[in-house]
Formats: C-alpha cells, structure tokens, sequence
C-alpha cells in the first residue's frame, strides 16, 4: 500500500490576519514548477513528519492541523478524515528546507529561490506570511 503526501498552501497578512488556503495539491498536480507532491517520496515524508521512516536531523514529527488552519485545508481534509494521518504544518521556509536537504543534487532548484521554484512564492510581494498544511494518506 503506497502513502502520498496532501499540501495547502496558506498565506496571512502580518502582523496577524487570518490564514487563507492559496491552492491545494489535490487540485494541481504540480505545486510551483519542481515539487511534484503526488510522488510518494518516502525520504522526504520521513524527514518533513517522521512518515515511513525516521524523522531527520531536525526531528520534524506529525503536529496535528493547527487550530487556525484555512477553510481549503479543512474542506480538503475532511474528504476523507478516516484515510489521512500525520496531518502537520511548518513554514513554507522549512517545508523547502527540507525538500532541499532530500534532493541536493536537483539542477533545476536554486536555493535562493526555492520558495518561487517550488512553491510559486514570491517573497517580496506583500506583507505576508506562508505555510504548508500537509497530510498524508494510505
């Protein structure tokens, strides 16, 4: 049985709005041009949440959906609540951290602009504040 990982991108306003679900991996297949989510990349899984394997250096594990999380992610989560586990979230600095760690060796990802290569995150636009929700299924 394979294990593929769900993400909602979330922005907010700063210093404190509220958390807004920018697009689902559910409803594109490919997130920015590089990170292709529907590929069930166990290193990655284990690194970002501890999910088929160890967590990494940074010891990343499974934190729940946060209680402010976006009307997206709730909607898309609860699709299928008995089927997801090991929801999360982290910022979407180190969502691509950890992408970053798994694939060193990608010649199509610069590390300065990992947040617009993978994510279509452009940093400098606006005042905001971005994370990835994620899950995982069976």
């Amino acid at each position: 049985m394979g294990c593929d990982i769900h993400i909602v991108l979330e922005r907010r306003e700063l210093p404190c709005g509220d958390w807004i679900g920018l697009y689902s991996s559910d409803v594109y297949q490919i997130v920015g041009k590089n990170l292709r989510v529907k590929n069930r990349d166990y290193s990655f899984f284990a690194e970002i949440a501890g999910v088929r394997g160890s967590p990494g250096p940074e010891g990343y594990y499974a934190k729940n959906l946060p209680k402010d999380v976006s009307a997206l992610a709730w909607h898309e989560y609860m699709k299928a609540p008995a089927d997801h586990h090991s929801a999360s979230h982290c910022s979407a600095d180190v969502f691509c951290g950890c992408w970053l760690r798994m694939h060193p060796n990608n010649p199509g990802i610069r590390t300065e602009y990992a947040l617009e290569e993978l994510l279509g995150i452009y940093p400098d636009e606006g005042d905001f504040e971005y994370r990835v929700v994620f899950w995982f299924d069976n």
